[in-house]
């Protein structure tokens, strides 16, 4: 293997593109960081912050008797970031935000040891303007932090750094259960950097895994006196995950297939990838290291073999899957194709100009990702108000009140952590609801908060609840969110935020 190139910048183009580098992950965490101050957690998200948020003061600080179907790992970081910012939802975020910074920067340092500083620079283009990264990264799901370890193990250890791999290999095999792709992944590449004079030291690589590994796995037996393995539980929630029978193999592709469109958000950035990769396939001079070329060629096999399994097994057909294939083609870009800033040819400038088209088509769908507009992405923008409708609701609650929850269950849980004068009940449908307030003292305060997004299924709920005696009156309205109050009196008014003489 060649010498690998130094972080130095040398020459003007080098600090061009260094700079460029840098303002492009700077962009990102800006409107990274806009994005999460004007969205609630999802409920996926609320609900590991809940857990986290149980780590601080709880009896069962170790979760030695939860229900976990993730590894701790990020629950565990999550909590430390809770604690520290004050159980703010900008804390219960800021995981993400900063995994996401830091993937960037991994990228950019292998990408320049690979090649140098111009493909860095645009592998951090395809990074930072990605619209699946910039509509996770203000999240609080386990993905990011999975990518952020795996890519990092797979770039130390194309360094060499066997002890430090293998210890981030672990941490995304336990952030989250899909980690286990980059147990099939880092061997290949250990395969293709390997020569004679350094071997490959298996006994650093296995002890760095095994440092977390170990009191993970022992910490998981313990609590199977209490609570199943976060493995059983995981692969159950997985659809539950099993082998699809080959028949529906094409069917499945065809629903993954215009997902993977949103690797580069527009179509048009879609075929100008799909031309690059085909391009640096097809390309067979040698552009200087030959193992970088083989390193390029095993990343585009995992990416598609990543792809393959999800067609093959019955995971459910959501577009955050597809998040760890990005740093993946983030590499194989500067691997395949040839230096792209020497472009004296014909064949130089339609270079240019895919890449080109690559990044002005993620950058054409970063409006679309910021108000969350992906298909099977985050709907967070239709909770928007949430947070605040919660807080109104527990200043002014008398205490006692109930709070009705239909499809808030897991946000209910982090919003109201430690909560005592709310009471959470949930129901199924009108006759549900009917019965569960003829249940209550009377005189009960009742409240009933929904989403916009809800109101041609509710219209006909709140028919069948006026139908039965009961009635609702709005006592808030704060963007995407309603505030109802619930009672058998149909003059009442809802006068929870009145002034009080």
């Amino acid at each position: 293997m060649s010498e690998p190139a130094g972080l130095q910048p040398s020459g003007r183009l080098d600090l061009a593109a260094c700079l460029a580098a840098c303002g492009l992950l700077l962009l990102q965490q800006a409107w990274a960081w806009e994005v999460a101050g004007r969205w609630p957690l999802s409920g996926d998200s609320s609900f590991y912050a809940f857990q986290a948020l149980h780590w601080w003061g709880e009896p069962d600080p170790l979760f030695l008797a939860h229900w976990l179907d993730k590894p701790p790992v990020y629950i565990w970081l999550q909590s430390l970031a809770l604690h520290l910012g004050r159980n703010t939802l900008w804390a219960a975020k800021s995981i993400n935000l900063a995994v996401t910074a830091l993937t960037g920067l991994v990228l950019i340092l292998w990408c320049v040891r690979l090649r140098g500083w111009p493909s860095a620079a645009l592998a951090a283009g395809v990074w930072s303007l990605n619209p699946l990264v910039l509509a996770w990264a203000p999240s609080g799901l386990t993905d990011p932090l999975m990518v952020l370890w795996g890519t990092a193990a797979l770039w130390l250890a194309w360094e060499g750094r066997w002890f430090r791999a293998g210890l981030l290999l672990a941490l995304a095999l336990f952030t989250r259960q899909a980690g286990l792709a980059y147990l099939v992944i880092l061997p290949g590449i250990v395969h293709v950097r390997a020569r004679p004079d350094t071997p490959v030291d298996w006994k650093s690589l296995l002890l760095g895994f095994a440092a977390v590994a170990v009191p993970v796995q022992l910490w998981d037996l313990v609590r199977w006196h209490a609570a199943p393995s976060f493995w059983k539980l995981g692969f159950e929630h997985y659809a539950p995950l099993r082998l699809v029978s080959p028949p529906d193999w094409w069917p499945r592709l065809v629903e993954w297939l215009p997902l993977t469109r949103e690797l580069t958000g527009h179509w048009s950035g879609a075929v100008a990838m799909a031309a690059l990769l085909i391009w640096g396939v097809l390309e067979h001079r040698s552009y200087g290291d030959r193992r970088r070329r083989w390193l390029g060629f095993w990343l585009l096999v995992a990416t598609c073999g990543w792809l393959a399994i999800h067609v093959m097994l019955s995971f459910s057909i959501w577009l955050r899957y597809l998040l760890p294939l990005v740093p993946l083609l983030c590499v194989v870009l500067p691997c395949l194709l040839p230096q792209v800033v020497k472009t004296v040819s014909f064949p130089g400038l339609l270079l240019l100009l895919a890449v080109f088209v690559v990044l002005f088509g993620e950058a054409l769908y970063i409006p679309r990702a910021q108000l969350q507009y992906l298909p099977t992405g985050p709907r967070t923008r239709e909770l928007a108000g949430l947070p605040e409708a919660v807080q109104r609701l527990q200043a002014a609650a008398p205490q006692g009140s109930v709070l009705l929850e239909r499809e808030f269950s897991w946000h209910y849980l982090y919003l109201l952590y430690g909560d005592t004068s709310l009471n959470r009940h949930w129901f199924a449908d009108a006759d549900h609801l009917v019965d569960l307030l003829h249940e209550l003292p009377p005189g009960t305060p009742v409240f009933w908060m929904r989403a916009r997004r809800d109101e041609p299924k509710t219209g006909h709920l709140l028919t069948k609840l006026a139908q039965g005696g009961v009635h609702a009156a709005v006592c808030l309205e704060i963007r995407e969110i309603i505030l109802q109050e619930l009672s058998t009196d149909p003059g009442r008014r809802c006068d929870l935020f009145s002034p009080r003489l």
